[in-house]
Formats: C-alpha cells, sequence, structure tokens
C-alpha cells in the first residue's frame, strides 16, 4: 500500500483517521490470510525483485503465509560482536537526557517511545538502535546475543505506515502499537527490544514471550507488512561498542545504512 496516499494531503489523512476508526484495516488483513490473496504473491516478487532461492521447495495457501516465510539465516556466532536482529535499513542516535531528537521529519525524547520513566533512565546516554524493516525484507527477527526475556510490555496503539513519508508527517514511533521487552544479556548487559507495529501490521508472533534463548535463535516475527525494531542498550555498552566503519556513518541518523539479519555490526573493545 503507498503511504503517499494517506500522508500527503489533509483529505489523505482524513481518510486514513476513518479507515482506522471503521476497522478497515482489519478486514484487509483479514483478506491476507484468505487463499483468495495468494494471487497477489507472484505479482508482489516481480514487482520487488525479491530472490526466492532461499525458499525454494515452500508453498504458501495466503499472503500471508508467504509474507511469514522462513528461511535458515547465518550470524556472527563471536560472543563479543553485536549483531542485526533482522534485516532492515539501520539508524542510530546517542541517548542523551531531556533529548529532543529529530527522525524522519518527527521529535522524539526517549519517554515517548518508552512511557514508563524509571526503565527509560535506565538508558540515559545509550544508545538507539533503529531497524525500518521494508515490506521486501526478511520479517523474522533473531536474538542478537545469548539472553533471558524478563518482561514483555504491549503498548496499544494506532497502525500507522512507517515509509519516510509517514514518519515525516505523524510521530510514528510514539503512536504505533508497540511491544517492549526487558532483555538480560550475556555480554551486552540490560537491554531493551522493541517491535513497533506498522499499517495493516496488527501483531507480531513471538517463538517465546519469557525465557532464554541462545545467539541467533528465531525471537519471532511480523505479520504482513513493513514494521520496526528498536534496540536501546545502556552508556557502559556504548562505551565498550565500537561499530564497523560501514556503520558510522548511521550515528545520529545522518543515513540508513542497509543491515541483514545476523550481520555484525560493531563489537565490544577487549
Amino acid at each position: 500500500m503507498k503511504a503517499d496516499l494517506f500522508y500527503k494531503s489533509a483529505f489523505g489523512r482524513f481518510l486514513l483517521k476513518l479507515i482506522q476508526g471503521l476497522g478497515f484495516f482489519k478486514v484487509g488483513a483479514w483478506y491476507l490470510h484468505t487463499k483468495a490473496s495468494k494471487s497477489m504473491i507472484s505479482s508482489f516478487i516481480e514487482k520487488n525483485k525479491i530472490d526466492m532461492s532461499a525458499y525454494q521447495g515452500q508453498t504458501y495457501n495466503s499472503y500471508a503465509e508467504f509474507f511469514a516465510r522462513k528461511m535458515e539465516h547465518t550470524f556472527n556466532s563471536d560472543r563479543n560482536v553485536f549483531i542485526s536482529p533482522c534485516d532492515g535499513l539501520l539508524s542510530i542516535y546517542p541517548i542523551e537526557k531531556d533529548m529532543i531528537v529529530a527522525m524522519k521529519g518527527s521529535h522524539y525524547r526517549i519517554q515517548d517511545i518508552i512511557p514508563d520513566s524509571k526503565l527509560a533512565d535506565e538508558f540515559n546516554d545509550g544508545l538507539f538502535l533503529i531497524f525500518r524493516l521494508e515490506a521486501t525484507d526478511y520479517h523474522h527477527f533473531c536474538s542478537f546475543d545469548d539472553l533471558e526475556i524478563l518482561d514483555t510490555q504491549f503498548i496499544e496503539g494506532q497502525l500507522h505506515s512507517v515509509q519516510p513519508i509517514a514518519c515525516e508527517t505523524v510521530p510514528v514511533y510514539r503512536l504505533n502499537r508497540r511491544w517492549i521487552s526487558q532483555l538480560a544479556t550475556s555480554y551486552f548487559q540490560k537491554a531493551l527490544q522493541i517491535e513497533v507495529g506498522a499499517m495493516i501490521v496488527g501483531g507480531v508472533h513471538f517463538a517465546k514471550e519469557k525465557g532464554k534463548l541462545a545467539k541467533g535463535d528465531e525471537m519471532g516475527n511480523f505479520e504482513l507488512a513493513g514494521s520496526t525494531i528498536v534496540l536501546v542498550i545502556n552508556k557502559d555498552v556504548k562505551e565498550q561498542l565500537a561499530l564497523y566503519p560501514a556503520f558510522e556513518k548511521a550515528m545520529n541518523g545522518k543515513q540508513e545504512v542497509r543491515v541483514k539479519i545476523g550481520e555484525g555490526i560493531g563489537r565490544l573493545k577487549v
């Protein structure tokens, strides 16, 4: 779905509110789970030039099944290497107390993304790593370290697109539905992982809601459309993490850098 339709004009934004209010996205999501939606798959693959070689032999009974397709992913197993939990476009922001940071035309404080002020304060002077998944990306995500999921909080919200035109128009990361997981990691201390829902994406499937995962393990997947994952790390880890040169240009949101699931972003200084 083209986000421009809803965000480039006052009428478009009115239409979006009307559609959200009437629950039309729920109808669309229902349709994408039906056999009738299979006809959309081949055109989507062709239009977006998706390499399907990793999915040979798989069959899909709906567009939803196709979108949630699963493959074997590789990952950097070095315990000191910080890996990407997903495919996507990465931007990185240092967290400062009472900061107001511009992300894609909207402005945010850490409290906008993490409403629990006590929890948010634990990550002052740390880092936001924002992974914006496009519709053509692989939509499963993995554990970025050996870790234990301590708690996951669900925040009901709206379902705006995460395409740039939407982010320039509304404060997507404050308004959208999201899941905030507190993680106790083996090598990167306490961290937060936030899955942000996008237009039509009404849910996230988690491999487990609590418990332990090894680095690279399947953690979950989004449903139906592009989404965002935000990783939040604390000050101590930030000071010990040396980003690889390819990702230094993602700092302060200067440029979104393409990254693959399991790819090393940086490593701890040891």
